[in-house]
């Protein structure tokens, strides 16, 4: 009797021994896997602020970009203008140039005839 009440309190010794282990094992499982979600949340985070970093870049850089582009209009806008006045300074030219000569034939031919009589 004695013996049994020895092998019955071994065999639930044991029992609580195997309980223990295991929940300190499950208790070690649960802390790495504690570790590993903290480690992997930073490294979320990191990444979050890192990517809300680079589209403030990319907003940055669009605005930068569509005023580049506005100023080249712009430009585009302020050569034509400079061509088309160029041209039409070019016929005006050309006009006052043409006026020029027929004023002075006209003159030459009017010196011309006063020598002449």
């Amino acid at each position: 009797m004695i013996m049994n009440l020895n092998l019955k309190l071994l065999k639930s010794t044991l029992c609580i021994l195997s309980v223990l282990v295991a929940s300190f094992a499950h208790a070690e499982t649960i802390e790495l896997l504690q570790k590993n979600a903290s480690a992997a949340y930073e490294k979320m985070m990191e990444s979050k602020q890192a990517a809300e970093s680079l589209m403030k870049d990319v907003t940055f850089a669009e605005k930068k970009l569509a005023t580049a582009k506005q100023k080249m209009i712009e430009a585009e806008r302020e050569a034509e203008t400079a061509r088309r006045k160029s041209e039409q300074a070019r016929v005006a030219m050309e006009q006052a140039t043409s006026r020029w000569k027929q004023a002075s034939d006209t003159l030459a031919n009017e010196w011309g005839k006063s020598e002449v009589k």
